[in-house]
């Protein structure tokens, strides 16, 4: 088997410093659909240097910062996170949070101020200490790690799921390699739904639930998640608002696809979702803000 270098680089600059984030991998932007303010975090495999996961945790809304610590909690032992602070992230940084960073080999993850710069590559059941990071009050920072992975990987496909409520932008997008998966009619107000077979990556299903212009669609849409079987995966994307008339059950079935968050959507939040019926092996994930667009991407 032969092999191949990979630098990763994590660039970071808190709200005084530039407002920014990036993390590389051979000097190729990683996959991010979005940048947001908080924690932006990409998991790595540790054998092929491909990505898994890039997604957002805004975490001036407290929720958020438990669920990158469940994220961090799900990955097995030996993968590869990369993080990058945008703005600001000390921000209602639990103790979880901060336990999961420690997990990934951080020592300086206590030292988080407001719109400090920080940068890590750390990797899961590291030692404190372990990883390679920066921190800055007063500049931005950047940290890079060295891999020799297996140059005979083939690249998975990516699913993308952006969501902006109608003050951050009144978009909505799901993606498949980067391009933009119709739904008929458009995306429109409020639930942006796609429903893909996890064993041969097709599309089964798509379909935009306006609950702003008819309630019923709350329950429709309900109806097509509790329809759904174990070999299906669901992404979500909010376009404008969805909190208006969102029914009980329709808040149950976000819930079964891994939704903890579902409840706290307000009028025009951001909300996005890539979740399963069976929650096993596969890791959901999930993004939420007030008054930031919100994304995610997949390595299915």
């Amino acid at each position: 088997m032969t092999s191949s270098p990979v630098t990763i680089k994590v660039q970071s600059a808190g709200g005084f410093m530039g407002d920014s984030a990036r993390i590389t991998l051979n000097d190729q932007e990683i996959g991010f659909v979005h940048y947001s303010r908080g924690l932006n975090v990409a998991v790595i495999d540790e054998a092929t240097g491909q990505p898994l996961v890039c997604t957002t945790f805004d975490t001036f809304f407290p929720g958020n910062a438990d669920r990158f610590a469940d994220l961090i909690e799900q990955l097995p032992s030996g993968q590869i996170v990369a993080i990058a602070v945008k703005d600001e992230a000390s921000a209602n940084l639990s103790q979880g949070a901060k336990r999961a960073c420690q997990s990934l080999g951080s020592r300086q993850v206590h030292c988080l101020r407001f719109r400090t710069s920080w940068a890590l590559i750390g990797q899961k059941d590291a030692k404190p200490g372990i990883a390679q990071e920066e921190l800055s009050d007063y500049s931005d920072v950047i940290c890079s790690r060295l891999l020799s992975v297996s140059a005979d990987t083939v690249q998975r496909p990516s699913l993308g799921v952006i969501s902006a409520g109608v003050n951050q932008g009144n978009f909505a997008q799901i993606t498949w390699n980067k391009e933009e998966i119709g739904i008929e009619g458009g995306y429109q107000r409020g639930l942006n739904v796609v429903v893909f077979d996890r064993r041969d990556k097709t599309q089964a299903f798509s379909r935009s639930f306006d609950l702003f212009a008819n309630p019923e669609n709350a329950d429709a849409f309900a109806q097509l998640i509790e329809e759904c079987s174990p070999e299906h995966g669901i992404a979500i994307a909010v376009k404008d608002d969805a909190s208006v008339n969102l029914s009980e059950r329709a808040k149950q079935a976000c819930e079964s696809i891994g939704s903890r968050l579902i409840r706290h959507l307000q009028l025009r939040s951001s909300w996005a979702i890539v979740g399963y019926k069976d929650r096993s092996e596969n890791l959901g994930i999930e993004q939420l803000s007030h008054d930031q667009v919100v994304s995610l991407r997949l390595w299915i």
